[in-house]
């Protein structure tokens, strides 16, 4: 699959770091690694276009056609869309027209990225082109069902809403690791930070694994999402919680955001 990327923020790059897995991408087991990523391996030669351009901002683009020429992007299976103008993301079909995608995924992160009528307006046009699409808010949410394509990303690059597996010795989590890892890799760090712990006391796993997602770090918004109702950092943060208590066998998972 070739993958493509437009974005006005650095998450897009831990996006990629995630997909191509070099050595210094993760820092979870200083001083020494574990090398628990290299089974993982690297798909560098599927990342075929990295394009930078304008954040959202309250300036106009009158020309978005002239703009989207101008990056040159590259043909694409899956174009990546992160945190772009707005005026450029309404322009969605030129994209589509430019890279030749077939599915188009646009994280979210802050809710300010891609306001929810701008979501809808964008999603009519790719229904319209037949392009499937994918709106995770945040991108660790993302969850197969939303095309063969899509579904194919998660599943070829192990990435979306995370899972782990575990294997117990008694109530001690003697090794955990990622099944499907949150997009930008943190789901490999979060196992790194609890291997050896104990799941009797709920309270102090729970501890661990947001001191692990909040030291990654994850970089979800802290705004309140009205459609949530919720900070998105705090949606990926029970995602995080969920996916250990899923592999553990841990049925009560309660959330508490004073915690997150």
């Amino acid at each position: 699959m070739r993958i493509g990327t437009i974005y006005g923020d650095v998450f897009a790059e831990r996006v990629i770091g995630n997909l191509i897995n070099f050595k210094s991408f993760c820092e979870g087991c200083e001083p020494v690694c574990a090398e628990c990523r290299s089974s993982y391996g690297s798909f560098v030669g599927d990342v075929v276009g990295i394009h930078p351009t304008d954040p959202p901002s309250p300036t106009m683009i009158e020309d978005p056609e002239e703009l989207i020429k101008n990056l040159n992007l590259t043909p694409c299976d899956l174009l990546l869309i992160v945190a772009i103008h707005h005026d450029i993301l309404a322009a969605v079909d030129l994209l589509v027209e430019a890279t030749g995608a077939r599915a188009v995924l646009v994280p979210i992160e802050d809710p300010t990225w891609v306001p929810p009528g701008l979501r809808a307006q964008v999603k009519e046009t790719l229904d319209k082109l037949g392009i499937e699409s994918a709106f995770p808010k945040p991108f660790c949410t993302l969850e197969p069902g939303e095309g063969k394509l899509i579904d194919e990303f998660m599943k070829t690059y192990k990435i979306g809403k995370p899972i782990h597996y575990a294997d117990m010795n008694g109530d001690v989590i003697a090794e955990i690791g990622p099944v499907r890892s949150a997009p930008c890799g943190c789901t490999w760090y979060v196992s790194q930070k609890i291997r050896g712990k104990s799941i009797s006391d709920t309270d102090a796993l729970f501890d661990e694994i947001a001191k692990a997602h909040h030291s990654y770090p994850c970089t979800a918004s802290m705004a309140k999402d009205r459609e949530y109702g919720d900070a998105l950092l705090h949606v990926a943060g029970y995602n995080a919680r969920y996916a250990v208590c899923d592999a553990v066998g841990l049925k009560e998972c309660k959330m508490s955001t004073e915690k997150e």
